[in-house]
């Protein structure tokens, strides 16, 4: 396949992949079993998240940066979407979901009008799942993109456009359905902290971190297992400050881990795909047990649930394949 048709393929994968991954695994939605209804979800998910995903690939591409300044600019999102588009950090009722209150008040910080451990759940699941995990497959599967740029100065600019569309629409969705009006304050702050977070995406901090392609390999089957275990309990995690304080520390704790690795071990593309797959892998087990969402079978839940689980599996096997056939060549031609 010629390197432009890779390209459009590769456009196309993250684009419908990012919403899928953020959006559907977890089964949360009134849409969930319904194939027609999450199609024409796409509509509005695949430039929101697809088009996020894949600008900052091509900021981090364009600029140099690694997985941690791809992982900081997907944080400034992460607080942006809660924050300013669809406005669920502030939102004190909905009436969609029945345990709103049990997830938000908690942990609720009167004088923020947010819940910490809600806003921590929402944060971390668009770094994991809107962004990190449909980039860290598309790196694994697509060696002779990697790297490089996919889109142009005019893919950018509708890419963009897209985004400013889509998250529009959610954002007059929040204000008119769920009456969301965060003050010029609150607006102010997130703001801030997204600039914050760009900032050190751009510096030093944000740049690759050197690696030790003569370092010990990491076994496939702790990648997999660690990463999908690590998913599930931070999913559980009760939403009290006990809990927070736990997902904090288990965050802490992986990104001590994965920098330690990235710099002391073989950490390539293999590890950084199946890594992605796991997250996926969690994101669907937790899909299973996931409240029933109000209209929707159980067998809807159960069937949409068994698809994405063999797709998962699917997905993992291909990452395992492809990467594990770009390793051997390298130690044939090298």
């Amino acid at each position: 396949m010629s390197l432009r048709w890779v390209t459009l393929a590769s456009v196309a994968g993250i684009a419908v992949g990012a919403p899928i991954t953020a959006e559907y695994l977890q089964a949360y939605l009134s849409s969930t079993g319904d194939l027609a209804a999450m199609l024409i979800g796409l509509l509005i998910f695949t430039p929101l998240y697809g088009g996020a995903a894949l600008l900052i690939r091509e900021i981090a591409v364009r600029t140099g940066r690694g997985w941690t300044g791809i992982l900081l600019l997907a944080a400034g999102f992460g607080v942006a979407m809660p924050g300013v588009v669809d406005l669920a950090m502030f939102g004190a009722e909905r009436p969609d979901i029945p345990y709103w209150a049990e997830l938000r008040e908690p942990t609720l910080i009167e004088p923020l009008q947010l819940s910490a451990s809600a806003t921590l759940g929402w944060v971390i699941g668009h770094v994991v799942m809107s962004i990190g995990a449909p980039l860290a497959v598309h790196q694994a599967l697509v060696p002779s993109v990697r790297g490089r740029p996919l889109l142009g100065r005019w893919g950018i600019a509708v890419t963009l456009l897209l985004w400013l569309g889509a998250a529009a629409l959610v954002h007059g969705d929040g204000r008119s359905t769920y009456d969301y009006v965060p003050s010029a304050g609150q607006v102010v702050g997130v703001l801030l902290v997204v600039a914050v977070l760009v900032a050190l995406a751009m510096s030093r901090v944000g740049q690759p971190i050197r690696a030790a392609p003569d370092g010990r390999a990491v076994s496939a089957a702790w990648v997999l297992g660690a990463g999908v275990v690590g998913k599930v309990a931070f999913d559980v995690l009760p939403s009290s400050w006990t809990g927070f304080a736990i997902g904090v520390g288990l965050l802490g704790a992986a990104v001590v881990l994965l920098r330690w690795f990235a710099a002391r071990r073989r950490w390539s593309s293999r590890e950084i795909g199946l890594l992605g797959t796991s997250m996926i892998i969690g994101s669907v087990l937790i899909g299973f047990v996931a409240p029933l969402p109000e209209g929707v079978s159980f067998a809807a839940k159960l069937g949409q649930g068994a698809v994405f689980l063999v797709l998962a599996i699917a997905v993992t096997a291909a990452v395992y394949r492809t990467t594990s056939e770009a390793t051997s060549e390298e130690r044939m031609n090298g």
